[in-house]
C-alpha cells in the first residue's frame, strides 16, 4: 500500500486515480512514434528572454544577442519577458537595445509563464529561448540555424558552466536513466563538435525550437513553474510525435549557474522545487512505466509543501490528460533504469550519449566488484585507466557491481564498450568486509553478480575475461572452453588472509589451475603470490607530461576515500602522532583531507580531526588544482598490499609525496627523487618540517622527471597488459 497514513492517501486519492485510470485507458492503445514527414518552415527567428529584476545579466545577455544576430540576413525579432519589477528598473536596458520589445509583469513570474507571456509577442517560426544568465557566442546562432528542418523540434546549444568542485555541471547534451527514485538527466560530454547528434531534450535556456510545437507545449507545462523540467517535457512529447531533437556542440553558451533563481529561493526551496517536477514530469509522461502505486509513493516520500501542491485537484486532472495521451505512444529511447539491491542485472541499452560497439576485434569482458565510472577509490582508477587505453584496441564489454553508485558521469563513459551489465548486492551481503578472504568471496561473489557474468559470456562471447580483485576469483568456475582467462592482483593474498590456512592453499592452486595468468601492481606483490604466468602492471596515472608549477605554500594533501579503511587509519594515526609536531614546528602548516563520499560526516566529532588547520573534503574532481595548491601529500599507510596511486599521482604532477615505506610499495626502488619514503609515521615528522622550512629544496625535489615517469604511464601500463593479452591469443608480433 502507498503512502504512510490514512489522511495522506486520503488527500493523494484524486491523483492516484489519475494515473491508474490513464493507464488503463492507454494500456490497449500503445504505438510506436511514426517518423515526421518533412514540413516546409519559413525563415525568421524570435528570441524571447524571460528576466525577473535583474537588468545587469540581461543586458549582458542582450549585447551577446545582438552581435549573434548580426551575422544573420533573415528578419529577426528580440521579446524580452520582465517580471517582478517595475519597468522603470529596465530604462537604461531599454535606451542601450532600442529594438527590443519589453513586455512588463509587475508580479513575479515562473519560467514557463514568462515563456507563455513573451510566445505571445513572437512573430517568426523559430523561437531562440535564452536565460538572461546566458550569453551567446558570436555565430552559435548562425550554428543553431543551419540545423533546422520540417522534422526538427529544438536546437540545443553547447553549455559551458562548472559547479563548485570543479565538474563541468552543464554540456547541453543531454541524457536519462531511471533509478529506485524515478528517472534522473544529466549533461553527457559534448563530443567532438561535428555533425549535430540526437539528444534527450533542449534545455529552455539555449535552444532553438520551431514556434508552433512550443506555444503547444509550453503553454501546457506551466504547472512546472518557477522552475526547471518543463524543457524535458517539451522534448519528451515532440519525439513521441515523431520530431527530432538535436544538439549543437558548435553553437556554444556561456551559463552563470542559477544567477537568478539563487537570488530568490534558498538552496533548499531550489531542490525541493527540481524533486517534485522530477516526480511530476514522470507522472504526466509516464517515462519510467512505472504504476500509480509506485508513483504515489515517490509523492508522499516529498516534502509536506510538495505533497501538498500534488495534491490539487487541477494537477491531478491535468495528470490525467497529459498521461492518457502520453503512454499510448512508446517513447523513442527508453532510460536506462538501475538494478536495486538483491534485484536482478541491469544491461545498459544505447540511450542519446551510449552508442555501443559491433564486435569488430578481439573481445575483452572486465569484471568488476566495485563501481569504475566514476572511480571513486585507487582500485577504480587503475582499472578505468587501463581500459580507456585497452579500448583502443580491443571491444570491452563490462560487468560491474554497485550498480547504486553509477551517476550521470557512469553513462557518457560506457560510450564505445562492447556493452555494459550492472548488479546490485542485496542489504547485508557487504557484511564480511571485514571478515577472512573465504567470507569476502562469498560476499562479492553473489548469485546476481553470477548471473550478470554467465549473460555476459554467452552474449559478447569474449576472447579473454579480466577478473579484477581477488574476491571475484572463484568466478573462474564461469570458464569456457576457448577463452583466455586472467585474475588482476590489485592486493595479492596469501593463505594467512583465511582463517583456515589449508583453504587459503587450496584456493591458491585454484587460482593457479584456473588462470592464464595473473596481474599485480608492485614487485611486493609479485614475490608473494607466485604463479606461472604472473605479469607485473604498476598502477599509473595520466599527468606525466603536466607542465610543473613550483609549489608555494605551507598545505599539506592526504588523497584517500575512507571507503578503503587503511586510509582512515592511517591518516588518523598521522594527526595523532605525526601532525601536531609539525603544526608546532611550521605554525603556518596545514591539512586538506581528500577523504571521499561521506568523509565530513564520519569525521564529524573526531577530536583529530578538529586541529587547527584541518579541513576533510568529500569526493571532488579537481584534483589537480588541490595539488597545485600544496606543498607536498602525506601518505601514511600500514599493513597494505598493491600499490597506493596516490604516491605516483602526486611525483607525476610534481609535488613530493612523504610515506611510509609499506606506503611506497611498488615505488620506493624506482629512484624517484620526489618519493622520501620513512619507517613509520613517526618518522614523516623531520622530512615534513624540513621540506616545509626548505622551499628550495622542496622545489629542487618536486620537479618530475618524465623519463622517469614514462613507465608509470597509463599508456605503458597499458600496454604491458595489452601485451599479456596477445601473447595468450597467439597474436603477438614477439
Amino acid at each position: 500500500m502507498w503512502g504512510n497514513r490514512f489522511r495522506q492517501r486520503l488527500r493523494m486519492a484524486p491523483l492516484h486515480a489519475a494515473v491508474a485510470l490513464a493507464d488503463r485507458l492507454a494500456g490497449r492503445a500503445r504505438r510506436d512514434p511514426l517518423p515526421r514527414a518533412h514540413e516546409a518552415t519559413g525563415v525568421g527567428i524570435s528570441v524571447v528572454i524571460p528576466d525577473r529584476d535583474a537588468p545587469e545579466l540581461l543586458m549582458r545577455a542582450l549585447d551577446s544577442v545582438r552581435s549573434a544576430l548580426e551575422g544573420l540576413t533573415e528578419p529577426s525579432q528580440v521579446v524580452v519577458t520582465t517580471n517582478g519589477a517595475p519597468s522603470e528598473r529596465y530604462a537604461e536596458v531599454a535606451r542601450a537595445h532600442p529594438h527590443t520589445e519589453f513586455v512588463h509583469h509587475a508580479e513575479p513570474l515562473g519560467f514557463g509563464a514568462a515563456v507563455v507571456a513573451g510566445l505571445k509577442r513572437v512573430r517568426h517560426d523559430w523561437t531562440l529561448l535564452l536565460n538572461n544568465d546566458m550569453t551567446l557566442e558570436r555565430d552559435a546562432l548562425h550554428e543553431l540555424a543551419a540545423c533546422r528542418a520540417g522534422d526538427v523540434f529544438a536546437i540545443g546549444a553547447q553549455i559551458i558552466q562548472r559547479s563548485a568542485d570543479g565538474r563541468r555541471e552543464e554540456t547541453g547534451f543531454t541524457d536519462w536513466y531511471a533509478d529506485a527514485s524515478g528517472v534522473r538527466i544529466f549533461h553527457a560530454p559534448p563530443g567532438d563538435g561535428g555533425v549535430p547528434r540526437r539528444t534527450l531534450c533542449v534545455s529552455g535556456g539555449a535552444g532553438l525550437f520551431q514556434t508552433r510545437q512550443l506555444r503547444r507545449y509550453a503553454g501546457d507545462s506551466v504547472c512546472y513553474d518557477p522552475f526547471y523540467w518543463e524543457d524535458v517535457e517539451w522534448s519528451v512529447r515532440a519525439q513521441r510525435e515523431g520530431f527530432r531533437v538535436l544538439f549543437c556542440a558548435r553553437a556554444i553558451a556561456h551559463h552563470l549557474h542559477r544567477a537568478t533563481t539563487s537570488r530568490f529561493y534558498t538552496p533548499t526551496e531550489i531542490e525541493r522545487v527540481v524533486e517534485r517536477n522530477r516526480v511530476l514530469c514522470d507522472l504526466r509522461n509516464a517515462i519510467t512505466g512505472h504504476g500509480a502505486a509506485s508513483l504515489l509513493q515517490r509523492v508522499c516520500d516529498l516534502p509536506y509543501a510538495s505533497q501538498r501542491e500534488l495534491s490539487r485537484l487541477s494537477v491531478a486532472a491535468r495528470v490525467f490528460a497529459r498521461r492518457r495521451r502520453a503512454a499510448c505512444v512508446q517513447l523513442p529511447v527508453v532510460p536506462v533504469t538501475l538494478p536495486v539491491a538483491g534485484g536482478p542485472p541491469s544491461r545498459v541499452t544505447p540511450t542519446f550519449s551510449v552508442r555501443f560497439r559491433s564486435a569488430a576485434r578481439p573481445r575483452l569482458l572486465v569484471i568488476s566488484p566495485y563501481c569504475i565510472y566514476p572511480a571513486r577509490h585507487g582500485g577504480a582508477r587503475r582499472v578505468e585507466g587501463l581500459l580507456r587505453r585497452l579500448r583502443c584496441e580491443f571491444d570491452v564489454a563490462l560487468v560491474s557491481d554497485e550498480a547504486s553508485l553509477h551517476d550521470a558521469r557512469s553513462f557518457a563513459s560506457f560510450d564505445g564498450l562492447l556493452g555494459v551489465h550492472l548488479v546490485q548486492r542485496a542489504v547485508g551481503d557487504d557484511a564480511a568486509a571485514g571478515a577472512d578472504l573465504a567470507d569476502r568471496m562469498r560476499s562479492h561473489g553473489h548469485h546476481a553478480l553470477r548471473q550478470a557474468v554467465i549473460d555476459a559470456l554467452r552474449i559478447h562471447r569474449p576472447d579473454v575475461v579480466q577478473v579484477e580483485h581477488v574476491e571475484l576469483a572463484m568466478l573462474s568456475k564461469l570458464r569456457q572452453a576457448g577463452q583466455r582467462w586472467i585474475l588482476g592482483l590489485h592486493d595479492a593474498f596469501s593463505p594467512s588472509d583465511f582463517r583456515d590456512p589449508a583453504e587459503g592453499a587450496r584456493f591458491a592452486d585454484h587460482v593457479r589451475s584456473t588462470y592464464d595468468a595473473v596481474t599485480v601492481c608492485s614487485r611486493e606483490d609479485h614475490r608473494l603470490f607466485a604463479h606461472p604466468r604472473a605479469v607485473c602492471v604498476f598502477n599509473g596515472t595520466d599527468s606525466t607530461q603536466m607542465e610543473h608549477a613550483p609549489s608555494d605554500s605551507a598545505q599539506l594533501l592526504f588523497m584517500g576515500p575512507f571507503r578503503y579503511v587503511q586510509n582512515l587509519n592511517g591518516i588518523r594515526h598521522f594527526l595523532r602522532v605525526a601532525y601536531p609536531a609539525i603544526k608546532d614546528a611550521v605554525p603556518e602548516a596545514s591539512l586538506v583531507v581528500l577523504g571521499g563520499d561521506g568523509a565530513p560526516a564520519a569525521t564529524a566529532g573526531d577530536d583529530v580531526f578538529a586541529q587547527p588547520g584541518v579541513r576533510v573534503l568529500e569526493h571532488r574532481e579537481d584534483i589537480a588544482a588541490l595539488l597545485g595548491a600544496s606543498a607536498m601529500t602525506v601518505n601514511p599507510l600500514s599493513g597494505i598490499r598493491g600499490s597506493a596511486i596516490k604516491v605516483i599521482e602526486s611525483l607525476a604532477a610534481g609535488r613530493v609525496c612523504v610515506s611510509t615505506l609499506e606506503g611506497a610499495r611498488g615505488y620506493a626502488d624506482a629512484g624517484l627523487p620526489g618519493l622520501v619514503a620513512v619507517s613509520d609515521v613517526a618518522g614523516m615528522i623531520d622530512p615534513i618540517v624540513k621540506l616545509l622550512t626548505d622551499p628550495a629544496r622542496r622545489r629542487d625535489i618536486e620537479r618530475p622527471d618524465a623519463a622517469q615517469l614514462a613507465r608509470f604511464s597509463w599508456q605503458q601500463c597499458a600496454a604491458v597488459q595489452g601485451d599479456l593479452y596477445r601473447s595468450l591469443l597467439g597474436t603477438s608480433d614477439a
